[in-house]
């Protein structure tokens, strides 16, 4: 035999509730694009890291130009662990397969493997990866305008470019086959993850 028990809440955890569920107990906007962004994630393929193992790596203690280090003992400095090195905010990194060729210049090739992290704060010509739209992601370069110097202005919207006219921010593509991207009417972007990694095979 059931039997139904009541719950309590503190008004804080109520309010906290009525936040993310509403007032009337239908899904929230807030919840409502939690789960949109975790459906992006799915849908792109963004995979979560987990730091679940430790592999002390030796590193130099100098920087080596050319050539292979000494193998004397002294020459070690200390041990790294690559999850500590590699990532910051382990709830907030993902990786991600590059599908694209728009940011070869940047050094991401097509097939690169590379970590992004949605807790960094974007600044100006971070790589990033964009929401367009809140629909479609892109991995480009952030502009921000305001922090452009005049030949970089002049270079990208003309010599006679007027100031009131430019856009805030806009994605850079870093190939010459690709457009940049700048926003038109009615359309927005937003930083979804911050390019912290290429982890770029050299062997292949």
């Amino acid at each position: 035999m059931s039997k139904k028990l009541p719950i309590y809440f503190s008004d804080g955890a109520w309010a906290s509730l009525q936040k993310i569920m509403g007032m009337d107990g239908k899904p929230s906007p807030t919840l409502n694009a939690i789960l949109e962004q975790i459906e992006l994630l799915k849908e792109y393929d963004f995979q979560p890291v987990c730091k679940r193992t430790v592999l002390p790596l030796p590193v130099a203690v100098e920087s080596i130009p050319a050539g292979f280090p000494s193998p004397a003992q002294d020459y070690i400095d200390k041990n790294i662990d690559l999850n500590d090195y590699l990532i910051s905010n382990e709830n907030a990194t993902f990786l991600n397969v590059v599908r694209t060729t728009s940011m070869v210049n940047a050094g991401l090739e097509y097939g690169d493997i590379v970590l992004v992290d949605r807790s960094k704060e974007a600044k100006h010509r971070s790589i990033v990866v964009a929401l367009i739209d809140q629909k479609d992601l892109t991995i480009k370069r952030l502009m921000i305008t305001a922090k452009m110097s005049k030949s970089e202005l002049a270079e990208h919207f003309g010599e006679d470019y007027d100031p009131a006219t430019l856009p805030e921010a806009w994605l850079k593509a870093e190939s010459p086959d690709y457009d940049s991207i700048y926003m038109k009417d009615g359309q927005t972007f937003e930083v979804f993850a911050v390019v912290t990694w290429n982890l770029k095979n050299l062997m292949a």
